[in-house]
């Protein structure tokens, strides 16, 4: 399973966790593993959350693979030009 750093704002919709573990292919999978254990999370995490995901930043990492040993930290959107 995948290690997930939760954002201080979505913490209290996983119970105050900061850390879980959660199971997919792609964040998109985690997200919604999330989701199904921490209703309302899924939505959260995807209304604009970035996600450092060992190490490289994503700022859409709907569709990027990942492995049980994965470590994703959702992070702040990313901005700038």
């Amino acid at each position: 399973m995948a290690t997930v750093h939760l954002m201080t704002q979505h913490r209290p919709l996983a119970g105050g966790e900061a850390v879980v573990e959660a199971d997919g292919a792609t964040v998109g999978q985690i997200i919604d593993d999330l989701d199904r254990r921490f209703p309302g999370l899924g939505d959260a995490l995807r209304a604009g959350s970035s996600a450092g995901i060992d190490g490289e930043i994503h700022a859409e990492p709907e569709f990027v693979q990942v492995q049980p040993d994965t470590v994703v930290y959702f992070v702040a959107p990313l901005t700038g030009g």
